[in-house]
């Protein structure tokens, strides 16, 4: 069989994105690396792992991450291998939203759409929110003594419970972040290919070394120093940092559940809780399907794309994981049993404050200088997931505008001539997850990492289930998928809704002071008056642009301004 040249490759890209009815209006570049590294990126062992490290521990100890990893990992590559397939069939921006679309109908793409697109907002938010957290701990606080910190007040008063808004220095971190990784998106893919393309080479780098210095040159034991058994479900959470009901005030036996101290919960129950760190971490892997019109070979590059980027940090984060957990300093600095006694500057995210566990760790086995230092690298690779979260969150919001799909998609779907980027809904999406981590921190202060991760997870995995079902449920698309699971397509897809639905639940509970599941009730409950009032009459679902022809004088255009501006896209 002859090997394609990449001239040949990206003219059948473009021309299986006609036979989708979009013109090749961004910029085919990326190679199959390149899209496994913006999922890969995503997925960011060193940040969702990291930042949710004291929350693992907190509802579960040592199981957290020692088990609950592994478990999840196990459901999650079943949710990637399915989608993987239906991936293979329609490589084209708009991923799950035009799946479901031309799987059943417009109906399921709106809703696929609005489900994803509220996700993708929230782990925008979640990912720099936590990126910004980390750098001033490790990085902008100890460079100014102490000056500048996430704690650094504005105005208002961002400690917890005050009321009003609030800025403070980890949100201003968080916007500074944004800016440049907005900067960086629009200025062309090329760039951002090539940041992801360091970025996996940055995690694999430093979680090798990170282990490797916890076991040569560490000097904690988790069962001496921390007190913990490994592999135990042992919650750390003791004293317990709020006390909530759900429902809100309800005092019946049969549905009231307390969420104060951790050992009031059914131990199975707590555990269950912790596995927010493994799945919030495995979320964005559908990028690499929101990159497809800017990949070569898009659809065999985008299915291994979404399945190898999940596979790769399963084997990366349980190394980390492992390293971490066996060498756990004394955590009582991190969770006090009693917070109106504790040092702000010293306790637990979990807890409000701008430490965690995971630099704490390596400070105490390996010295402020290299734990340091160590810390610094993990925030500099947060900054790398935040930039790619960027990059496909603003392609789902362009390539949903792109058919009428939101408010304002004349604009939003304005791709620029110079770098054939979506400048416009890039731009929406950083304003939007900025506003929404605001919203969070005003209404849930320290807890508002809690909060947008709650959200994300769960809005982004409800939209990965329903073309996962629609693919068990229709099988037209099957005779377009170059990428199968054969005879185990089914079962896997069975095992992927279950765990979605679990999780769904799971994750709704208040963990984060009754705060999260009425944010996401208001979001459903707005998503059906806006159906209903004007989506289900006026939207059209995905609409061709045009002849093949029309769609080739799009691409002439836009050729045609490249070389008036003078320059090639970055």
């Amino acid at each position: 069989m002859t090997q394609r040249s990449r001239e040949e490759t990206i003219q059948q890209d473009v021309h299986d994105l006609h036979n989708l009815g979009y013109a090749q209006e961004l910029f085919r570049s990326m190679g199959g690396f390149s899209n496994f590294a913006i999922s890969f990126s995503i997925i960011s062992i060193l940040t969702g792992a990291v930042i949710l490290y004291d929350y693992g521990l907190a509802w579960a100890g040592t199981a957290a991450s020692l088990i609950g990893w592994p478990l999840i990992t196990i459901f999650v590559l079943c949710i990637a291998a399915s989608m993987a397939e239906v991936a293979s069939a329609y490589p084209t921006a708009g991923g799950l939203y035009y799946w479901a679309s031309k799987m059943k109908n417009k109906e399921w793409g709106w809703w696929t759409a609005w489900l994803n697109l509220v996700g993708q907002f929230a782990i925008v938010a979640g990912i720099n929110y936590a990126a910004a957290l980390f750098i001033n701990a490790t990085i902008i606080t100890p460079l100014t003594g102490g000056a500048y910190s996430n704690t650094t007040v504005f105005f208002g008063d961002p400690t917890f419970g005050a009321e009003g808004p609030a800025l403070s220095g980890a949100l201003v971190t968080m916007a500074v972040l944004l800016a440049v990784e907005l900067a960086l998106n629009i200025v062309g893919v090329r760039v951002v290919a090539l940041f992801n393309q360091i970025s996996v080479w940055w995690h694999i780098f430093f979680v090798v070394v990170i282990a490797a210095a916890l076991f040569l040159l560490g000097t904690k034991h988790t069962d001496v120093d921390a007190g913990l058994q490994l592999f135990a479900i042992q919650p750390v959470d003791v004293g317990g940092s709020w006390d909530n009901t759900f429902p809100v005030g309800s005092d019946n036996p049969w549905f009231s559940f307390k969420y104060g101290p951790a050992v009031a919960y059914p131990v199975v129950l707590a555990f269950f809780f912790s596995l927010l760190q493994a799945n919030w971490t495995y979320t964005g892997y559908d990028a690499s399907a929101h990159v497809a019109e800017e990949t070569i070979g898009a659809r065999m590059a985008s299915a291994w794309g979404i399945f190898m980027s999940v596979a790769v940090s399963a084997v990366a984060g349980y190394v980390f994981l492992l390293a971490i957990t066996l060498h756990l300093p004394n955590l009582t600095p991190l969770f006090p049993p009693d917070l109106t006694k504790a040092d702000p500057a010293v306790y637990s995210q979990y807890y409000f404050g701008d430490g965690a566990a995971v630099l704490y760790t390596l400070t105490e086995n390996l010295g402020a200088g290299l734990g340091g230092v160590l810390g610094g690298a993990i925030a500099i690779a947060m900054a790398f997931c935040g930039l790619s979260s960027v990059a496909s969150a603003g392609r789902m919001l362009f390539a949903f505008s792109r058919d009428g799909g939101v408010p304002g998609s004349g604009w939003l779907k304005k791709v620029s001539h110079r770098y054939r980027t979506p400048a416009n809904a890039l731009t929406a999406m950083v304003i939007g997850a900025f506003l929404l981590t605001f919203l969070a921190f005003w209404v849930g202060r320290g807890i508002a990492v809690v909060i947008v991760t709650a959200v994300s997870t769960i809005f982004l995995y409800a939209a990965y289930g329903v073309p996962i079902y629609l693919g068990m449920a229709t099988d037209g698309w099957r005779e377009k998928q170059v990428w199968s699971l054969g005879r185990w397509s089914r079962p896997v897809a069975i095992i992927s809704l279950i765990w979605i639905v679990v999780l769904m639940i799971l994750f709704s509970f208040p963990t984060s002071g009754n705060i999260s599941w009425p944010f996401m009730v208001a979001i459903v409950l707005f998503l059906l008056v806006y159906y209903f009032a004007w989506a289900r009459t006026r939207f059209k679902g995905p609409q061709a642009m045009g002849r093949d022809e029309e769609l080739t004088e799009i691409e002439r255009e836009f050729d045609a301004a490249a070389r008036q501006l003078g320059e090639s896209p970055a």
